[in-house]
């Protein structure tokens, strides 16, 4: 086996663990915020169970709750973002080497993944609008028990 034989093979082997690792962080992301919106409905409902006075306290834990979530979802993000950064320098080695992967896949690695940070951001600006939209079930879950005492 030659030398560019042994380096075609390990530049193979890192691609497929980077399309694993871009996998990976991809349901880490999703999974931070399932539980952040499931701690926030659990919050919610221990606010309407309890026979207490209006309290600001289950809807400052929600803020927190999600603030921290989200602080995961973005570092997720960056791990993600540079598996997707070495994925394209890898692909440009396979090219030194004579095998051109974006013509036998049909995409352009580099360019695909040029928005960096911002490659996923529809789907995280979805993460967002959940994450801070389940901030508010604590505080309406209180405010309609005031209303209905």
């Amino acid at each position: 086996m030659t030398k560019d034989e042994e380096e075609l093979k390990v530049i193979y082997s890192a691609l497929d663990d980077q399309r694993r690792l871009i996998a990976a962080g991809k349901v880490q992301r999703w999974d931070v915020v399932k539980w952040g919106v499931t701690v926030n409905v659990a919050l919610a409902t221990a606010t309407a169970a309890l026979n207490t006075a209006f309290s600001f306290i289950p809807f400052v834990l929600a803020v927190l709750v999600a603030l921290v979530s989200w602080l995961l979802v973005l570092h997720y993000n960056r791990r993600t973002t540079g598996a997707r950064n070495t994925a394209t320098h890898l692909v440009c080695q396979m090219k030194k080497k004579g095998i051109d992967y974006d013509g036998i896949v049909g995409t352009n690695t580099a360019s695909d993944y040029s928005t960096g940070f911002e490659y996923d951001k529809p789907e995280l600006n979805l993460f967002t609008v959940i994450l801070f939209g389940s901030v508010f079930l604590p505080l309406l879950s209180a405010i309609w028990k005031v209303l209905l005492k």
